[in-house]
């Protein structure tokens, strides 16, 4: 018998939208050689925790693992003790959390999302859970990605093309009467798809109730997600536009406060800012205790973080009591088992199916 093993390293990786950064992989292995892997990649400027922190925290995670300190997580329904030493790090956590739930499915010879039902009862088969495309209009760049000069409708249509049904699309920039052009053009050309905004927080609360107005008038969005503040969402009241809360999640007791306010028709789960898939299926009951929808999203970190939020959605959609399987926020790494086209699907994979670079 073998002793347990676990190690975090930091590798170079290209995100889904092109970008170089960096993170951190998780390796751990079990007394009888099987193997899981984890990742943490905050994403500057959004995250709370930074790549150095995270560092710091994994290598001793992995070295009271490697003593037998911590517990896996073999046993349905039994999970880690919560561990105070990453209680700040929620991209650590993550990384634990998806190392840890790989281990064990690949043990069992199941996929990830299966690990996960084990944990929560599910309610319906899932076949697949379609993926928005993500676009960012002319005048909303993601740091650390240059602006370069294209068409946003050229890019609408090649999604459309593509087969997606629902586009994403990022606005919040200094002009939002440019924003708005743009908008009216792709609605234009496209009458009858799904068009989701993403604001981050950008707006105040003034300017956002006369924009989601003009926004309602003259495009009619399907969402608009985080148009305030995270606390200036829960007291923005009615706007005439379905809301979802992004930022707002990392809020203490932010389930409660969302579904009391009833400002907000769906939630955006993001493993990697809010601690790790059994954490976003946790928030994910409640959210539909709360009579709220759920999304599934990812901080564009690499092919670990972003089949693991494939395997979630799999598993968010089989416990979903309304059965709408909204549009999962997943596009990007088109090339992982779980994804075919617009869609992710079961694969046939244990864990989550993708072995990192060590």
């Amino acid at each position: 018998m073998s002793e347990r093993q676990a190690g975090a390293l930091l590798i170079d990786l290209i995100d889904p939208s092109g970008s170089e950064r960096q993170a951190v992989v998780l390796r751990v292995v079990d007394e009888s050689g099987v193997v899981g892997w984890g990742e943490a990649s905050p994403l500057l400027g959004y995250s709370e925790d930074t790549l150095a922190d995270v560092e710091v925290g994994l290598d001793d995670w992995a070295t009271r693992w490697e003593r037998g300190e911590m517990p896996t997580t073999n046993a349905p329904g039994v999970e880690p003790e919560p561990d105070l030493a990453l209680a700040r790090l929620p991209s650590a956590r993550c990384a634990v959390d998806t190392a840890l739930l790989d281990l064990a499915a690949r043990r069992n010879g199941v996929s990830l999302h299966a690990r996960l039902l084990d944990l929560a009862s599910p309610v319906r088969d899932v076949e697949r859970v379609p993926v928005a495309a993500l676009v960012s209009l002319v005048g909303v760049e993601r740091p650390g990605t240059p602006s370069a000069p294209r068409s946003v409708l050229r890019e609408v249509t090649e999604r459309v093309a593509e087969g997606y049904k629902t586009v994403k699309l990022k606005i919040g920039g200094e002009d939002f009467a440019a924003e708005l052009a743009q908008l009216v053009e792709i609605r234009a050309a496209f009458p009858f798809l799904r068009l989701r905004l993403d604001v981050n927080g950008a707006w105040t609360p003034e300017d956002a109730r006369a924009r989601l107005a003009d926004l309602k008038r003259q495009i009619n969005p399907e969402l608009v997600e985080q148009p305030v503040g995270p606390e200036s969402l829960l007291s923005l009241g009615s706007v005439g536009v379905l809301l979802a809360a992004d930022e707002t999640m990392r809020l203490p007791g932010a389930i409660e406060r969302l579904a009391e306010s009833g400002v907000c028709a769906m939630v955006v789960l993001k493993p990697m800012v809010l601690g790790g898939p059994r954490a976003c299926l946790r928030l994910a009951r409640a959210a539909f205790e709360g009579g709220m929808g759920v999304i599934v999203s990812h901080t564009f970190g690499g092919p670990v973080a972003h089949a693991t939020a494939c395997e979630l959605a799999l598993a968010i959609a089989a416990v979903d009591p309304t059965g709408r399987a909204p549009a999962a926020g997943l596009a990007g790494h088109d090339d992982l088992p779980q994804r075919r086209g617009p869609w992710v699907e079961p694969a046939a994979v244990t864990g989550h199916g993708v072995d990192a670079p060590w």
